[in-house]
């Protein structure tokens, strides 16, 4: 940061040279480092840049340090200005295939084509016309791909030659990640190569069907049966577990010095001795 003298040390300096005996030495020495600081700033050659009222933005001017660029904002200092990196200039679109013996051949019409979307961005040779948007051609995004047609990540991406994609922003969740949209006739053909035939697709898929729908009936079954003890536990009285006999009139045996006494409830039979 560059320090501006002001004006107000220039007329310290002025004063402290026409009457020096009225100043005490603190003030000559702040005179002397003011004096100091204007030469030093003179001899950095500091010069307004030649833009007129355009290098005035909002009363900062641009200036000329050196070969640095500064910004006076007229308060004492200056500011030094951080240089911006320029944008990332945008890739062109690349440009078209002229000589025919270049030319990818279409898939679907068998004709020669210079240029089209899908051969530009996912190097799958279809041209424009032929290019159908809900069918095979349809863009899906990576969880489908990988739960309809049973892929890995390695498979989209490890395996050779992986599989172009383009990003677009989540249309539903603003603050997730960008969507990785693939060809379906690409993610098709990936699905054939990993698991060698589209019947075996099928397979697979009915299989991994009837696993889920098994263990979604086992955990109705685990629920049902945790809410029938639920109920039942609720329905269940427990102060009639515990008996308490009501006994009668207790007889004595004078022949065995016992005494005994007889539930009325239940006919229990309790026989004891007294001290």
């Amino acid at each position: 940061i560059l320090v501006v003298v002001s004006g107000m040390a220039s007329e310290c300096v002025a004063a402290g040279e026409a009457e020096p005996a009225l100043l005490s030495a603190a003030q000559r020495a702040r005179a002397e480092r003011e004096r100091q600081r204007a030469r030093a700033l003179r001899e950095a050659r500091l010069v307004l840049r030649p833009r007129g009222d355009a290098a005035e933005r909002g009363g900062v001017r641009e200036v000329a340090v050196g070969k640095a660029r500064a910004l006076d904002t007229g308060g004492g200092f200056l500011l030094e200005q951080q240089a911006v990196a320029p944008a990332a200039p945008r890739a062109a679109p690349p440009a078209p295939l002229v000589h025919a013996t270049q030319q990818p051949r279409c898939l679907e019409c068998d004709r020669l084509f210079p240029q089209s979307y899908l051969f530009d961005t996912f190097d799958y040779s279809v041209c424009d016309e032929c290019r159908d948007d809900e069918g095979a051609h349809a863009l899906v995004t990576r969880t489908e791909a990988k739960s309809e047609f049973l892929l890995k990540d390695c498979d989209l991406d490890a395996r050779e030659p992986p599989l172009r994609c383009v990003r677009r922003r989540n249309p539903h969740r603003a603050r997730f990640a960008e969507m990785r949209l693939y060809l379906r006739a690409q993610v098709e053909e990936r699905a054939r190569l990993v698991w060698g035939s589209e019947e075996r697709v099928e397979l697979e898929r009915a299989a991994r069907a009837e696993r889920r729908e098994r263990a979604g009936a086992k955990a109705a079954r685990r629920r049902l049966s945790a809410l029938r003890m639920a109920v039942r536990s609720s329905l269940y009285d427990r102060s009639s577990r515990a008996h308490r006999h009501r006994f009668g009139e207790e007889r004595h045996d004078a022949d065995a010095d016992e005494y005994s006494r007889t539930c009325e409830e239940c006919g229990h039979v309790e026989t004891y001795e007294k001290m």
